[in-house]
């Protein structure tokens, strides 16, 4: 099975596994180049488990890459579907969700800085926002 078939069966579990639809009309290069990097960068017996689906630890992580842009505008706007998916993988409690997505409106310009602006940076300034609480 050659490198691309095995990226592509990748691809389709981790968009399976996520529960996210990607239209081709709403994906851009920088979503696919974002989410090309990050497949190519992580050996999929990292973040696949026997049975073929996304460990929980990955999950955040793989839909970030997927739904960078989509995240994007859901934060300035603090509230929209990808952001509210975005908590529950982050495994933040329902009730603190709003906060969540207030903080992260509010960190956008930290969030998407044109220096850093990768799923990756995101999730962990994300992350470390959490945990500083």
């Amino acid at each position: 099975m050659s490198i691309m078939t095995v990226k592509g069966l990748i691809g389709a579990l981790v968009l399976a596994s996520v529960g996210l639809v990607v239209s081709a009309c709403n994906t851009s290069k920088a979503t696919v180049d974002t989410f090309a990097k990050f497949t190519s960068s992580t050996s999929p017996g990292d973040w696949i488990n026997a049975d073929g689906v996304i460990q929980e630890s990955h999950k955040a992580r793989l839909f970030a890459a997927v739904a960078f842009e989509n995240l994007e505008q859901d934060i300035a706007r603090g509230n929209g579907e990808y952001v509210r998916s975005l908590a529950v993988l982050m495994k933040i409690p329902e009730g603190e969700q709003d906060e969540f997505r207030s903080l992260s409106q509010k960190q956008y310009s930290r969030l998407f800085a044109s220096d850093q602006r990768t799923a990756e940076s995101m999730l962990t300034t994300l992350t470390s926002n959490r945990k500083d609480r």
